[in-house]
Protein backbone atom coordinates (compact mmCIF):
# COMPACT_ATOMS: atom_id res chain seq x y z
CA UNK A 1 0.00 0.00 0.00
CA UNK A 2 2.80 2.40 0.93
CA UNK A 3 4.62 1.62 -2.33
CA UNK A 4 1.43 2.27 -4.26
CA UNK A 5 0.91 5.63 -2.53
CA UNK A 6 4.53 6.57 -3.13
CA UNK A 7 4.19 5.83 -6.84
CA UNK A 8 1.01 7.88 -6.93
CA UNK A 9 2.74 10.85 -5.30
CA UNK A 10 5.63 10.60 -7.78
CA UNK A 11 3.22 10.51 -10.74
CA UNK A 12 1.35 13.55 -9.41
CA UNK A 13 4.61 15.45 -8.97
CA UNK A 14 5.72 14.55 -12.48
CA UNK A 15 2.38 15.69 -13.85
CA UNK A 16 2.63 19.00 -11.99
CA UNK A 17 6.19 19.54 -13.23
CA UNK A 18 5.17 18.73 -16.82
CA UNK A 19 2.16 21.06 -16.74
CA UNK A 20 4.16 23.86 -15.13
CA UNK A 21 6.93 23.48 -17.69
CA UNK A 22 4.41 23.51 -20.54
CA UNK A 23 2.72 26.67 -19.23
CA UNK A 24 6.03 28.49 -18.74
CA UNK A 25 7.25 27.46 -22.20
CA UNK A 26 3.99 28.61 -23.79
CA UNK A 27 4.16 31.98 -22.03
CA UNK A 28 7.77 32.52 -23.08
CA UNK A 29 7.22 31.50 -26.70
CA UNK A 30 4.01 33.51 -27.06
CA UNK A 31 4.65 36.45 -24.79
CA UNK A 32 3.43 38.95 -27.42
CA UNK A 33 0.02 37.28 -27.53
CA UNK A 34 -0.13 36.89 -23.75
CA UNK A 35 0.69 40.58 -23.24
CA UNK A 36 -1.98 41.66 -25.72
CA UNK A 37 -4.56 39.31 -24.20
CA UNK A 38 -3.87 40.51 -20.66
CA UNK A 39 -4.01 44.16 -21.68
CA UNK A 40 -7.26 43.63 -23.58
CA UNK A 41 -8.87 41.77 -20.66
CA UNK A 42 -7.72 44.04 -17.84
CA UNK A 43 -7.86 47.45 -19.54
CA UNK A 44 -9.48 47.05 -22.97
CA UNK A 45 -9.67 50.78 -23.61
CA UNK A 46 -5.89 51.18 -23.52
CA UNK A 47 -5.32 48.90 -26.50
CA UNK A 48 -7.64 50.81 -28.82
CA UNK A 49 -6.57 53.52 -31.24
CA UNK A 50 -8.42 56.66 -30.12
CA UNK A 51 -10.97 57.86 -32.70
CA UNK A 52 -8.79 56.64 -35.54
CA UNK A 53 -11.73 55.73 -37.76
CA UNK A 54 -13.34 59.12 -37.25
CA UNK A 55 -10.12 60.89 -38.23
CA UNK A 56 -9.83 58.74 -41.36
CA UNK A 57 -13.39 59.50 -42.42
CA UNK A 58 -12.70 63.24 -42.20
CA UNK A 59 -9.93 62.77 -44.78
CA UNK A 60 -12.26 61.20 -47.35
CA UNK A 61 -13.07 64.44 -49.23
CA UNK A 62 -9.35 65.02 -49.84
CA UNK A 63 -9.16 61.77 -51.80
CA UNK A 64 -11.82 62.67 -54.39
CA UNK A 65 -9.25 64.32 -56.68
CA UNK A 66 -7.47 61.01 -57.21
CA UNK A 67 -10.54 58.76 -57.25
CA UNK A 68 -10.02 57.72 -60.90
CA UNK A 69 -6.33 56.89 -60.55
CA UNK A 70 -4.98 53.39 -59.79
CA UNK A 71 -4.63 52.62 -56.10
CA UNK A 72 -1.05 52.99 -54.87
CA UNK A 73 0.94 50.16 -53.32
CA UNK A 74 1.31 51.99 -50.03
CA UNK A 75 -1.46 51.52 -47.47
CA UNK A 76 -2.14 50.64 -43.86
CA UNK A 77 -4.68 48.44 -42.09
CA UNK A 78 -6.17 49.97 -38.95
CA UNK A 79 -8.43 48.04 -36.55
CA UNK A 80 -9.13 50.33 -33.62
CA UNK A 81 -10.78 47.69 -31.43
CA UNK A 82 -7.71 45.48 -31.20
CA UNK A 83 -5.00 48.11 -31.55
CA UNK A 84 -3.84 47.19 -35.07
CA UNK A 85 -2.10 49.87 -37.16
CA UNK A 86 0.11 48.06 -39.64
CA UNK A 87 1.45 48.66 -43.15
CA UNK A 88 0.10 46.42 -45.88
CA UNK A 89 2.78 44.78 -48.01
CA UNK A 90 1.68 44.43 -51.64
CA UNK A 91 3.00 42.55 -54.68
CA UNK A 92 4.42 39.57 -52.80
CA UNK A 93 4.63 36.51 -55.10
CA UNK A 94 2.42 33.55 -54.26
CA UNK A 95 5.21 31.75 -52.43
CA UNK A 96 4.98 30.62 -48.80
CA UNK A 97 8.57 31.48 -47.89
CA UNK A 98 8.41 34.93 -49.49
CA UNK A 99 5.10 35.70 -47.80
CA UNK A 100 6.46 34.57 -44.43
CA UNK A 101 9.52 36.78 -44.81
CA UNK A 102 7.42 39.82 -45.69
CA UNK A 103 5.26 39.34 -42.59
CA UNK A 104 8.18 40.90 -40.71
CA UNK A 105 7.24 44.20 -42.38
CA UNK A 106 3.52 44.27 -41.59
CA UNK A 107 0.51 42.38 -42.90
CA UNK A 108 0.61 40.89 -46.39
CA UNK A 109 -1.95 41.26 -49.14
CA UNK A 110 -2.40 37.90 -50.84
CA UNK A 111 -1.54 39.07 -54.34
CA UNK A 112 -3.83 36.76 -56.30
CA UNK A 113 -6.89 38.27 -54.59
CA UNK A 114 -8.62 41.61 -55.02
CA UNK A 115 -6.86 44.69 -53.75
CA UNK A 116 -8.71 46.38 -50.86
CA UNK A 117 -11.09 48.95 -52.32
CA UNK A 118 -11.54 47.13 -55.64
CA UNK A 119 -14.39 44.76 -56.65
CA UNK A 120 -14.18 41.25 -55.27
CA UNK A 121 -12.68 39.68 -52.18
CA UNK A 122 -9.19 40.43 -50.93
CA UNK A 123 -7.20 38.48 -48.36
CA UNK A 124 -4.82 39.96 -45.78
CA UNK A 125 -2.41 37.67 -43.90
CA UNK A 126 -0.84 38.39 -40.51
CA UNK A 127 0.87 36.64 -37.60
CA UNK A 128 -1.08 35.83 -34.43
CA UNK A 129 2.07 35.00 -32.47
CA UNK A 130 5.72 34.44 -33.29
CA UNK A 131 8.75 33.09 -31.50
CA UNK A 132 10.70 35.50 -29.24
CA UNK A 133 13.59 35.60 -31.72
CA UNK A 134 11.29 36.67 -34.56
CA UNK A 135 12.50 39.78 -36.35
CA UNK A 136 10.24 42.79 -36.80
CA UNK A 137 7.47 44.23 -34.65
CA UNK A 138 4.50 42.53 -36.30
CA UNK A 139 4.91 39.05 -34.85
CA UNK A 140 1.55 39.25 -33.08
CA UNK A 141 -0.29 41.84 -35.16
CA UNK A 142 -3.37 39.57 -35.36
CA UNK A 143 -3.08 38.22 -31.81
CA UNK A 144 -6.55 39.51 -30.92
CA UNK A 145 -8.31 38.68 -34.18
CA UNK A 146 -10.75 36.45 -32.29
CA UNK A 147 -12.03 39.55 -30.44
CA UNK A 148 -13.64 40.92 -33.60
CA UNK A 149 -17.40 40.49 -33.71
CA UNK A 150 -20.08 41.11 -36.32
CA UNK A 151 -20.66 44.85 -36.60
CA UNK A 152 -17.12 45.91 -35.67
CA UNK A 153 -15.55 48.31 -38.16
CA UNK A 154 -12.02 48.88 -39.42
CA UNK A 155 -10.43 50.50 -42.44
CA UNK A 156 -7.71 50.45 -45.07
CA UNK A 157 -6.15 53.80 -45.91
CA UNK A 158 -3.90 54.39 -48.92
CA UNK A 159 -1.08 56.91 -49.05
CA UNK A 160 -3.11 59.19 -51.35
CA UNK A 161 -5.88 59.49 -48.74
CA UNK A 162 -8.37 57.06 -50.20
CA UNK A 163 -9.96 55.18 -47.32
CA UNK A 164 -12.17 52.10 -47.41
CA UNK A 165 -14.20 51.13 -44.35
CA UNK A 166 -15.17 47.53 -43.61
CA UNK A 167 -17.71 45.99 -41.28
CA UNK A 168 -17.14 42.52 -39.83
CA UNK A 169 -19.77 40.00 -40.92
CA UNK A 170 -18.54 36.57 -39.82
CA UNK A 171 -15.55 34.47 -38.82
CA UNK A 172 -14.46 30.91 -39.44
CA UNK A 173 -11.85 28.47 -38.12
CA UNK A 174 -10.68 26.06 -40.82
CA UNK A 175 -8.04 23.51 -41.72
CA UNK A 176 -5.83 24.93 -44.49
CA UNK A 177 -4.88 21.43 -45.65
CA UNK A 178 -8.46 20.36 -46.41
CA UNK A 179 -11.04 21.84 -48.75
CA UNK A 180 -13.70 23.80 -46.88
CA UNK A 181 -17.11 24.61 -48.34
CA UNK A 182 -17.59 27.33 -45.70
CA UNK A 183 -14.30 28.98 -46.68
CA UNK A 184 -15.41 28.95 -50.32
CA UNK A 185 -18.63 30.69 -49.23
CA UNK A 186 -16.59 33.37 -47.47
CA UNK A 187 -14.41 33.93 -50.52
CA UNK A 188 -17.43 34.13 -52.85
CA UNK A 189 -19.59 36.35 -50.64
CA UNK A 190 -21.34 39.14 -52.59
CA UNK A 191 -20.00 42.68 -52.46
CA UNK A 192 -16.49 43.94 -51.88
CA UNK A 193 -14.95 42.00 -49.02
CA UNK A 194 -11.73 41.72 -47.08
CA UNK A 195 -10.79 38.51 -45.26
CA UNK A 196 -8.23 38.69 -42.45
CA UNK A 197 -6.40 35.39 -41.96
CA UNK A 198 -4.04 34.19 -39.22
CA UNK A 199 -2.88 30.99 -37.51
CA UNK A 200 -5.14 29.44 -34.87
CA UNK A 201 -4.95 28.64 -32.04
CA UNK A 202 -2.15 30.93 -30.98
CA UNK A 203 1.23 29.20 -30.87
CA UNK A 204 0.36 26.69 -33.61
CA UNK A 205 -0.05 26.71 -37.38
CA UNK A 206 -2.38 23.72 -37.65
CA UNK A 207 -5.57 25.70 -38.20
CA UNK A 208 -6.45 29.16 -39.49
CA UNK A 209 -8.98 31.78 -38.48
CA UNK A 210 -10.61 33.91 -41.16
CA UNK A 211 -12.61 37.06 -40.42
CA UNK A 212 -14.72 38.36 -43.31
CA UNK A 213 -15.64 42.02 -43.46
CA UNK A 214 -17.66 43.81 -46.11
CA UNK A 215 -16.84 47.24 -47.52
CA UNK A 216 -19.45 49.81 -46.49
CA UNK A 217 -20.28 53.32 -47.63
CA UNK A 218 -19.57 56.15 -45.22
Amino acid sequence: MRLHNRRRVILIRLAVIFCSTFVVAFLLLNYRFVAAEVQYSIAPGTIQTKNSLGDAIRLLPQAKAVADKPLPDNAKLVIDKIGVDAPIVFNVPDNTDLIYNQLENGVVHYSITAKPGTPGTGIILGHSSAYPWYKGKYGAVFALLTKLNAGDQFYVQYSDGRTFVYEVKESLVFNPFNASARLTELENAPGNNLILVSCYPVGTNYLRIAVRAQQIDI
